[in-house]
């Protein structure tokens, strides 16, 4: 992963990683687990925001993801009131969503982190 980081922590520790993942039923081989071995949360092009072990338990509740969105977990967001979603499946297939809306159907879907942050940075 090569993104244009504006910040970012040292890489997560083993323990960290797993404590997220069994906190947030996340799969051993999710985009995210491979993120945080790399490092644990970042800011990247000042704009999207992606969670640090730490965070990520509290913002799936604050956003009630299992309600909404039980088939994705809620991985960044691209501070200005979209999330980013991220398939629980294991694939990697990215979706930004904005907070107010119930339905995965109306996100923007991308293959990857990297296409999700152009289209973020591309915006006016």
């Amino acid at each position: 992963m090569d993104l244009p980081y504006t910040s970012k922590n040292p890489p997560a520790s083993t323990e960290a990683i797993t404590l997220a993942m069994q906190q947030c039923t996340i799969e051993p081989r999710a985009w995210i687990c491979g993120f945080w071995a790399q490092c644990d949360g970042a800011m990247i092009i000042d704009l999207v925001q992606i969670y640090s072990t730490d965070m990520i338990t509290e913002r799936q509740q604050t956003y009630e993801i299992a309600a909404y969105f039980p088939d994705h977990l809620l991985v960044g967001d691209d501070s200005g009131g979209r999330l980013i979603l991220l398939e629980r499946s294991g694939k990697h297939r990215f979706y930004l969503q904005d907070s107010g809306d119930p339905f995965i159907d109306d996100a923007m879907a991308f293959s990857s982190i990297d296409d999700l942050i152009k289209a973020v940075a591309s915006e006016p």
